[in-house]
């Protein structure tokens, strides 16, 4: 069970009657599952979003050859902890 802190607002979906009357038949907390579908679904589509972002920035910064990441880490190495 989910537990919410903040305040709950009505959020309405319209489906077809038929739907609607097999979804009175079977033994579901409807509001839950929607609530957590919609969760899901958001924090999907924020992930996805950042990726997106990520790659964008990547095309842009172009690649970095070994040999300067190994002397990168050979420095930082010498310099120690601060």
């Amino acid at each position: 069970m989910v537990r919410y802190l903040g305040e709950l607002v009505n959020v309405s979906v319209k489906v077809p009657r038929e739907l609607r009357e097999k979804m009175r038949r079977v033994d579901v907390d409807w509001s839950e599952y929607l609530r957590g579908a919609i969760e899901a679904k958001v924090r999907a589509e924020i992930s996805r979003n950042a990726m997106r972002v990520l790659d964008e920035i990547r095309g842009r910064t172009g690649e970095v050859p070994t040999e300067e990441l190994v002397r990168w880490i050979r420095e930082d190495r010498r310099r120690g902890p601060e």
